[in-house]
C-alpha cells in the first residue's frame, strides 16, 4: 500500500478528510480503485470516506455491496466508470468529481446522491431503477454522452426531488418512468441531442412541480423533449425556456384533406398537472409543442411565448395549394380546468386586451379540437401566422366563460365550427387576413363558426375585419350577435356574412356605407328579435338574401323611413319574393304602424304585378289605382261616385226615350247612373230606356267600370280576408 492509501485508511477509520493538491501529479496524489473498495467493506462504526482531489486507477467496484459508510468525493478524478450497479450506499456525494461514465443500475441510496457542482462525465451515467431515499442532485454538471445517452435514469425513485439545475447534457436525458417524490428543477440546464430526444421524461410521475424555466439562466434544449404520460402534482414550469428541435413525427391526416407537418419540439400527450401549466415569459419553440389531450387542473398560460418555425410559414405564401400544414401548438382535446391565457401581461399582470406585443406569436396552425376550457379563453392580442390555412383550428372547442379573440391579428383562418362558448365571443378589431385556400383556388371564410353555441354576446365589432368574411350559419347566440363597424368580405370571395339559420335575440348590422360588405350578404331563415342596420349592410356588393329572415323589429341609427327600407329590398332583391315584404309589413303592423304596413303591401303588389306578363301588368295597373290592391277600399268608393256622378250630370241633360211603351217608368237620371255602375242591383232603371248616340256609349262605360271596380273591390276584399 502506497503512501498515499495508507494516509487514506487511517482517515477513513476516523471519518476524517483526506486532501491532496489538485496541482500534484497524478501519481502524488493516486489510489486504487480497489482498495477504496475494500475500505469500504470494513464494518468499522464512524467511518467514512471522504477524499478531496485524488485521482482514482483502475476500477472502484462496489457492485451488489452494501456499503454502510459515506462516501464523499470532492474534485476527484477516475480513470474508469465507478461501478455501483446494485450496491446499497448509506449516502454518495461526488461534488466536481470527473469520471468517464458512471455504471449505477439498480444503485439504492439511502440519502442523497449528489453528482453537481461540476460532476463531468465523459460516458453515460446509467441510474436505471435507482432507488434514492433523498435528492438525487445534478445541478450544475457536465454529462458528455457523446450523442447518444448523457444520463439514463429511467424508473428511477427519489423520495426527494431532482435539482439539475444549470446542466449540461451532450446526449440525451433519459427519466421515462420516473418517479420523484418532491419536485424537478431543469431551471437554466441545456440540453443538446439534436435530431433526437434531449429530454425523455415519458410516464414520469413528480408529486411536486417541474422547473424547466429560466431560473438560473434559461432552460434550453436542441432535440426533442418528451413529456407524454407525465403526471405532475404541482405545476408545469417553461417561461423563458428555449427549445429547439428536428425530430419530425409521423404525418397527421388534416380533414379534409393534407397533413399536419409536426417537427415537435414538446411532446406532452396525455399529460395530466393539477397545477397549471406555464408555456410563457419568452418561451421559445421551434418545432410543435405538443398538448393532445392533456388535462391541466389549473390554468394554461402562453402568454409570452414564441412558437413554431417561421421559415415554414414563409413558404406557404407562395403556394398555390397547401398540402402539408405546419402546427405550431397541438392540443386537441386538452381540457383546462381553469383559463387559457394567451395575452401579453400588463405591468406582471393580465387586464383587458393585454399588451399585443408580449401576446402569443404562432407560427403554424393552433390546434384546439375537442378542447374544453372551463374558465375563459383570452387570445386577445395574438398573432397567428399562417397564409392559407386554418390558422386556428378549434371544432367542438368548449369553452365555459368568453373566448377573447380581441385585437388577434391573423394571417390565415380561424375555424371554430361547433365550438360551445359558454359566455361572448369577443372578435372586437381583430384583424383576419390571407383566409385559407382550396384546391380550386377559392377562399374560404376567415371566420367560420358554422354551428356554434354562444350563450351571450357574438362581437365582430370596432374594426373587426374578415377578408375571407365571416360564416355563423345555423349558430345560435343568447343574446347579441353585432357586427358594427365590420369590414367583411374582399376580393375574390363570394360571401362576406353568410347567418343562414342563425339565432340571435338581437342582431346588429350597423355598417357605414364607405364600408359595405364585399360580397353577398345570407341572412335567409334567420331568426332575430330585433334587428338594427344601416345603408352599409344594403350596399353590399354581392346583394342581401333575406328570404325567410324574420324578426319581430327593426330599427336604424340614424332614423330610416319605409321608403328607404323599400328602396333596400328593391336594390337586394333583383327578383321578387313576397317573404321579406310580409315580414316588414307585420312588424310595421304590430308595432301600431298599420299605415306603413299598408305602404309596404303596396311595393309587395306592385312588385308581383310588375313581373307578369302584359295582361298580368295591367290587372295590375287597375288594382292599383282603384282600390289600392284591396289596401286602400275608399279608392273603390270614390271611383265610383265619381262615375256616378258623371253619369247623373248627363242624364241630365240627355232624357231617353222608353225601351217599351207598355210600361211608363219615370225617368230618374241618379237612379239611372246607379243603376248602371252596380252589377246585379236592379233599380229599376236598368233596361227601360232606349240608349243612342254617345249615351249609347256612356251607358256601355258605366256598366264596364262598375264591374271593374266590383271585382277589383271583391279581389282586395278577399285578400284583406285572407290576411285577417
Amino acid at each position: 500500500m502506497i503512501d498515499a492509501e495508507e494516509t487514506i485508511s487511517s482517515a477513513f477509520a476516523a471519518g476524517r478528510r483526506v486532501a491532496f493538491d489538485a496541482k500534484a501529479a497524478k501519481r502524488d496524489r493516486a489510489v486504487r480503485g480497489d482498495v477504496l473498495a475494500a475500505l469500504l467493506a470494513r464494518p468499522l462504526p464512524g467511518a467514512a470516506l471522504r477524499l478531496v482531489g485524488a485521482h482514482v486507477t483502475g476500477l472502484l467496484g462496489l457492485e451488489g455491496r452494501r456499503v454502510e459508510h459515506v462516501v464523499d468525493f470532492l474534485d476527484c478524478t477516475f480513470e474508469q466508470p465507478p461501478d455501483l450497479r446494485m450496491a446499497h450506499l448509506v449516502g454518495l456525494r461526488m461534488r466536481g468529481c470527473k469520471v468517464p461514465g458512471l455504471w449505477g443500475r439498480n444503485l439504492r441510496v439511502a440519502s442523497d446522491l449528489v453528482l453537481e457542482a461540476g460532476f463531468t462525465s465523459d460516458g453515460v451515467v446509467d441510474l436505471t431503477d435507482a432507488a434514492v431515499d433523498g435528492t438525487l442532485r445534478l445541478a450544475g454538471s457536465v454529462l458528455r454522452g457523446g450523442g447518444g445517452h448523457a444520463l439514463l435514469a429511467a424508473r428511477v425513485r427519489l423520495a426527494g426531488s431532482f435539482q439539475a439545475g444549470a446542466l449540461r447534457a451532450d446526449g440525451e436525458v433519459r427519466l421515462r418512468g420516473a418517479n420523484v417524490g418532491g419536485s424537478v428543477h431543469l431551471g437554466g440546464a441545456r440540453l443538446v441531442n439534436p435530431g433526437r430526444n434531449a429530454l425523455d421524461a415519458s410516464g414520469v410521475t413528480v408529486a411536486g412541480n417541474l422547473f424547466c424555466d429560466a431560473e438560473g439562466g434559461r432552460f434550453t434544449t436542441e432535440g426533442r423533449v418528451l413529456l407524454d404520460g407525465a403526471r405532475v402534482g404541482g405545476n408545469v414550469v417553461f417561461s423563458g425556456a428555449r427549445l429547439r428541435a428536428s425530430v419530425v413525427d409521423r404525418p397527421v391526416l388534416v380533414i379534409p384533406r393534407g397533413t399536419a407537418d409536426e417537427a415537435a419540439a414538446l411532446v406532452a400527450d396525455r399529460l395530466r398537472v393539477e397545477g397549471n401549466v406555464e408555456l410563457d415569459d419568452g418561451f421559445t419553440s421551434s418545432g410543435t409543442v405538443r398538448l393532445p389531450n392533456a388535462e391541466v387542473g389549473g390554468y394554461l398560460r402562453l402568454s409570452g411565448a414564441v412558437i413554431g418555425r417561421r421559415d415554414l410559414v414563409d413558404e406557404l405564401a407562395d403556394r398555390a395549394v397547401v398540402d402539408r400544414i405546419p402546427v405550431a401548438l397541438h392540443a386537441d382535446g386538452i381540457q383546462v380546468r381553469g383559463d387559457l391565457e394567451a395575452r401579453g401581461a400588463v405591468d406582471g399582470g393580465f387586464r383587458g386586451g393585454g399588451a399585443a406585443e408580449s401576446a402569443l406569436r404562432a407560427y403554424g396552425q393552433v390546434r384546439l379540437v375537442d378542447a374544453h376550457v372551463r374558465g375563459s379563453a383570452s387570445l386577445s392580442g395574438v398573432q397567428l401566422h399562417g397564409s392559407g390555412i386554418d390558422v386556428l383550428f378549434a371544432d367542438r372547442l368548449r369553452v365555459g366563460g368568453t373566448l377573447f379573440l380581441r385585437g388577434l391579428r391573423a394571417r390565415g383562418s380561424l375555424r371554430l365550427q361547433n365550438a360551445a362558448i359558454g359566455s361572448t365571443l369577443d372578435c372586437s378589431g381583430a384583424v383576419l387576413l390571407l383566409p385559407r385556400r382550396r384546391p380550386d383556388g377559392t377562399l374560404k371564410p376567415s371566420l367560420d363558426a358554422r354551428v356554434a353555441t354562444i350563450g351571450k354576446d357574438l362581437l365582430c365589432s370596432h374594426g373587426f375585419t374578415a377578408v375571407g368574411g365571416v360564416r355563423v350559419r345555423l349558430a345560435e347566440v343568447g343574446k347579441m350577435a353585432t357586427f358594427t363597424g365590420a369590414r367583411l368580405g374582399g376580393p375574390g370571395i363570394d360571401t362576406a356574412l353568410d347567418a343562414y339559420g342563425l339565432t340571435v335575440s338581437q342582431l346588429v348590422l350597423r355598417m357605414a356605407e364607405d364600408a359595405a360588405p364585399v360580397g353577398r350578404v345570407v341572412l335567409r331563415r334567420v331568426g332575430a328579435t330585433a334587428v338594427q342596420d344601416g345603408p352599409g349592410l344594403w350596399a353590399a356588393t354581392g346583394g342581401v338574401d333575406v328570404e325567410d329572415f324574420t324578426f319581430s323589429s327593426i330599427s336604424s341609427t340614424p332614423h330610416v323611413d319605409v321608403r328607404t327600407r323599400l328602396r333596400w329590398l328593391r336594390e337586394v332583391q333583383p327578383d321578387f319574393a313576397p317573404g321579406p315584404y310580409e315580414q316588414l309589413a307585420n312588424v310595421y303592423r304590430d308595432g301600431g304602424e298599420e299605415e306603413l304596413a299598408q305602404h309596404v303591401q303596396l311595393e309587395k303588389q306592385h312588385r308581383r304585378y310588375s313581373e307578369l306578363g302584359s295582361a298580368g301588368r295591367v290587372w295590375g295597373f287597375l288594382q292599383r289605382w282603384t282600390v289600392g290592391y284591396g289596401y286602400r277600399p275608399w279608392l273603390a268608393i270614390a271611383w265610383l261616385a265619381a262615375f256616378w256622378l258623371a253619369g247623373a250630370l248627363w242624364f241630365l241633360g240627355h232624357e231617353m226615350p222608353r225601351l217599351n211603351e207598355d210600361e211608363s217608368p219615370t225617368w230618374n237620371p241618379w237612379l239611372l247612373s246607379v243603376d248602371l255602375l252596380v252589377p246585379i242591383v236592379d233599380l229599376g232603371q236598368d233596361g227601360k230606356w232606349k240608349f243612342s248616340g254617345a249615351s249609347q256609349w256612356i251607358s256601355s262605360s258605366l256598366i264596364a267600370v262598375g264591374w271593374i271596380l266590383a271585382s277589383t273591390a271583391a279581389a282586395g276584399a278577399a285578400r284583406v280576408l285572407k290576411r285577417v
